[in-house]
């Protein structure tokens, strides 16, 4: 109990001196994806205990819901449940859907309205889903235009943050994503820092290669964006075309504390979700380190 204290102590310590929260994906390491309301539950209450404050509920946990009609008539509960949960210990959430089909549409509009319903912070989207039916430009044309027309439809409170993705192939490098955030209502970025590193066949080699970046996003869609980014971060292969798989971040060519430092010296505030094969284990075996970052 007081080992468990003391690292929770830690965590929040460092999370204070970042500015921005510090959260995971899916599960934990004994629970790597969350697919009932238990263990979203169980999962939140571990989380708490360890000082870790926003966690990415997966779709795998909303698999009952094809509508925002499923949603009210067989999961709202257990979806306020959650949200209750996640408020009591001040945990942030977010809902990530990074595969959706050809017709995304009403998976769209689903997990948007879960998003609304739960408080989320934000809607995460892979917004590559027409890449592989069509030509890349017309792909990116069609996307704004449906994220446009969805969240007219639905005026939800949560927005959708479009995701940078990793392979060169798919709509969402950060021009990408800036170009669509700029064209779009009630849409914010998300950078993922492992696929923008993929993309540019390990582009973030440096500070100064993540300071551009930020650089970058702040003159695309202004200083107002520093003070709620939204970032993921993970190690990853990749080759010509981009991203190949996720691996470990120790065993990366791309360095957590080089994101950090650059981060802080632009004062980001916002999420840091990590991602990495160890879960929460990775940031746990690595507090040492992430105090020494944020000093």
């Amino acid at each position: 109990m007081v080992s468990e204290m003391l690292i929770r102590k830690k965590a929040l310590k460092i999370q204070e001196r970042l500015g921005m929260r510090l959260g995971i994906s899916y599960g934990t390491s004994k629970m790597p994806v969350v697919r009932t309301t238990a263990q979203a539950l169980t999962v939140l209450k571990d989380l708490y205990k360890i000082g870790l404050k926003a966690f990415v509920l997966p779709k795998e946990l909303f698999f009952a819901i094809q509508s925002a009609t499923d949603l009210y008539k067989t999961e709202y509960g257990n979806i306020l449940k959650i949200r209750d949960e996640a408020k009591k210990y001040n945990i942030e959430l977010a809902v990530r859907q990074d595969s959706l089909s050809q017709e995304p549409d009403e998976a769209i509009k689903a997990f948007a309205t879960i998003s609304s319903v739960m408080d989320c912070r934000t809607f995460l989207v892979n917004p590559a889903f027409y890449s592989k039916i069509m030509p890349r430009d017309q792909a990116l044309r069609l996307t704004v235009y449906k994220i446009n027309e969805i969240v007219s439809s639905l005026r939800a409170e949560t927005k959708i943050a479009l995701e940078t993705t990793g392979r060169m192939n798919e709509v969402g490098s950060l021009e990408d994503v800036l170009d669509m955030v700029k064209r779009t209502q009630g849409t914010e970025p998300a950078l993922n820092w492992g696929n923008i590193h993929s993309r540019g066949a390990g582009a973030l080699r440096s500070q100064r290669d993540f300071e551009l970046v930020l650089n970058q996003v702040r003159s695309a869609v202004g200083s107002k964006w520093l003070e709620e980014a939204y970032f993921f971060f993970s190690g990853s292969s990749y080759g010509p075309s981009g991203f190949i798989k996720t691996i470990p971040i120790d065993r990366a060519d791309i360095r957590l504390e080089h994101m950090i430092r650059a981060s802080m010296s632009f004062n980001v505030k916002g999420t840091l979700i990590i991602d990495d094969p160890e879960k929460e284990r990775y940031i746990l075996k690595n507090l040492d380190s992430l105090a020494d970052m944020v000093r």
